[in-house]
């Protein structure tokens, strides 16, 4: 690459300058755009079949009904977490494309385009999905072994003194180790990306292994290049929110100089369709939780109670350009992770992916020289 790593600390903190790249933040803010649809859709529908108005719902909850939804009825709450699990995989994905974009670019060859990207991580939602269903089905397996372990107290007084035998061993040891595999499950949404870009075979008993073994045997340093990157990747999102913000103020000031005040009419129109008050945009544009020191954008939906069609156009643009926010921030922690799992490979390993030849290029062919000197017996002219 054209930096090499350092592999430290040091190549985690540069992270948000490599993730500052525009084809980096507009696939991950397509990805979340997806997830986010998703949800949503899952979500409505969910509501709808547990007897909730739509419109009605909508209205309170918006395009970000992040709630704790309790749900009366078995088959909204299945529809509901289906929906979780598609907008978590949707995301997931577009960390892969994001991580691939780094692999490449570490492993020497930094050209590679949204497209290739794009279908890269597409190829590899099979091996996360596979991924994450093994290690479910393995829980699910050693919740059916204690369930027939539990079964055995219920035997007339043998069962009690065999129950409490077995509780430490092996009862309480695989009840520990299941609580880890869980934590593992849970920790691969990060990490699972990174490994699934680094792999170039697409095995996913390769991806699941490896996944393990970062978290196993260099738990201390991945946590604390995860806290960096999260870190950094809200730090430097709000730079981005600021500087976004700002443009956008400085485009909507310009534009009415030739078109008056229909222009920033307009943009205000826009503002006031979307959730300028929510807990999302809150969060987004205030440097960190608690901390009341950000940008109000609230104030720009006031003056304007435009409802056209053309308002809602605006409020798609104006959408876009929040949603590459944490496009922005998802590319900061999926570029670490990528990373990551390079130094820590190198560390634990002593294999160093830079070494391997870039999944993405290949060497354009060149015809040997042909050897012009005369054959032996011939004279030359």
């Amino acid at each position: 690459m054209q930096f090499p790593l350092k592999y430290d600390y040091r190549d985690i903190l540069s992270a948000p300058a490599s993730a500052l790249a525009a084809k980096r933040i507009l696939v991950m803010t397509l990805f979340l755009c997806a997830g986010l649809a998703l949800y949503d859709l899952f979500c409505y529908v969910a509501l709808a079949i547990d007897g909730e108005k739509i419109g009605r719902a909508f209205s309170v909850y918006g395009f970000f009904p992040f709630e704790n939804f309790s749900f009366g009825g078995l088959a909204a709450t299945i529809v509901y977490w289906a929906g979780v699990i598609l907008a978590l995989l949707a995301v997931m994905t577009g960390m892969t494309a994001v991580a691939a974009f780094e692999i490449e670019a570490i492993r020497g060859y930094p050209f590679l385009g949204i497209r290739k990207s794009i279908g890269f991580a597409l190829d590899r939602f099979k091996q996360l999905l596979l991924s994450e269903i093994s290690i479910i089905a393995f829980v699910l397996m050693i919740i059916f072994f204690i369930f027939i372990y539990g079964l055995i107290g219920r035997i007339p007084f043998i069962g009690e003194w065999v129950y409490a035998a077995f509780f430490v061993l092996p009862g309480f040891v695989i009840a520990i180790l299941t609580v880890f595999i869980v934590l593992v499950f849970i920790l691969s949404v990060l990490l699972l990306p990174a490994v699934a870009a680094a792999n170039r075979s697409g095995e996913t008993f390769d991806s699941i292994l490896e996944t393990f073994s970062t978290i196993i045997r260099q738990p201390v340093r991945w946590t604390f290049y995860t806290i960096i990157s999260a870190a950094a990747a809200k730090v430097f999102g709000f730079v981005y929110a600021y500087f976004a913000f700002r443009a956008v103020q400085f485009l909507t000031w310009s534009s009415s100089l030739g078109g008056g005040d229909n222009i920033s009419d307009l943009v205000k129109s826009g503002v006031n369709h979307l959730p300028v008050k929510s807990d999302v945009a809150v969060y987004t544009f205030n440097i960190f939780e608690g901390i009341d020191w950000g940008i109000s954008v609230a104030s720009w939906s006031r003056g304007s109670t435009a409802d056209s069609a053309v308002s809602y156009f605006m409020a798609f643009m104006l959408f876009v350009i929040f949603a590459s926010i944490f496009g922005y921030m998802f590319s900061v922690i999926a570029t670490a992770q990528a990373r990551a799992v390079v130094i820590i490979r190198k560390l634990k390993d002593d294999y160093n992916i830079a070494d391997e030849k870039p999944l993405f290029y290949q060497e354009e062919h060149v015809n040997p020289k042909v050897d012009e000197r005369p054959e032996s017996g011939q004279s030359q002219n």
